[in-house]
């Protein structure tokens, strides 16, 4: 049986990607820190730990954090039931719940689904934000307990639940349709008008050209705005054209500070709550609050 130690040690690590750091939040020294992942390591019988700047785990390392993070959870509910007013406790980092999800959902949705669990429980949550397509691979990799993503496909050991889906309109200002196309949009203008991308991993805008106009990806400029909330401004400054859910720009379409660029043309894409499958009260009771805001916020 691994140690409990030892793989604590590891975890913490590996979340401040510091032994010094891990030493400091767990009151030992470097030195015990490093002796519990060699030996941690002797006994999986593989290296865990690529030793670089920033430390990473390796494929086997993300397993065992996967192990420790549900060990951990399923243990702090055992406390908790045995001794419930003792497992009211302060909040506690050893106690963060780790969710992957999309920018889109976190801006709009998903706040409102989390925030009661937060206080009723007193949950820390580490919130990994990336692409709805790219969120999946996180929770592949143990780092999350569950995820939103657009990913159809279940993982061996979790349960999924479809949320919902947004649809995302390629949207711009009046000024900017004006200036890069005609009436109506031509296929070649779609190669200079620039468009705006949330991050290299962001596929709506490449899938959105090829669906409907053919265009392959790279035959077009792009802006990267890694944040929601510029994302939006760099469209209603008039900087480029993006597809955004129609849940965070009904507003701005009624106001005139953004059109359609094309009435009819649209992407709906699901999300759905990727997670363990685990006995927890806690993982149940998120699915519940998740499934239960996404379905009044989402398209059905």
């Amino acid at each position: 049986m691994l140690d409990l130690k030892q793989l604590q040690a590891f975890a913490f690590v590996i979340e401040e990607r510091s032994f010094d750091k891990a030493a400091a939040l767990l009151h030992v020294s470097q030195s015990a820190i490093s002796q519990r992942i060699k030996a941690l390591e002797s006994q999986v019988g593989q290296a865990l730990l690529i030793r670089s700047n920033p430390l990473r785990p390796t494929e086997a390392g993300l397993k065992v954090l996967g192990y420790y993070q549900q060990m951990h959870l399923l243990q702090q509910e055992l406390l908790t039931d045995i001794d419930p007013e003792g497992g009211k406790t302060r909040y506690s980092n050893q106690n963060k719940v780790r969710i992957a999800l999309n920018a889109d959902s976190l801006d709009t949705w998903f706040l409102a689904a989390i925030t009661p669990l937060i206080r009723s429980q007193q949950l820390l949550v580490d919130l990994k934000v990336d692409d709805q397509d790219a969120t999946h691979e996180l929770l592949k990799n143990g780092e999350v307990i569950g995820c939103i993503s657009s990913t159809t496909s279940n993982l061996q050991g979790c349960q999924s639940v479809l949320l919902g889906h947004m649809a995302y309109y390629p949207v711009c200002t009046k000024a900017f349709k004006k200036k890069f196309f005609s009436d109506p949009i031509k296929v070649e203008e779609l190669h200079y008008a620039p468009t705006v991308e949330f991050n290299y991993k962001d596929q709506l805008q490449s899938r959105y050209l090829k669906q409907f106009w053919g265009v392959e990806t790279g035959q077009y400029p792009s802006h990267e705005i890694p944040s929601s909330k510029s994302f939006l401004s760099f469209l209603t400054l008039g900087l480029g054209w993006g597809m955004a859910p129609d849940i965070q720009i009904a507003s701005l379409l009624k106001s005139g500070k953004l059109v359609k660029l094309a009435e009819d043309q649209y992407l709906k894409i699901p999300l759905y709550w990727h997670v363990w499958n685990l006995k927890s009260k806690l993982i149940k009771e998120i699915t519940i609050n998740l499934t239960e805001h996404a379905r009044k916020a989402l398209s059905q």
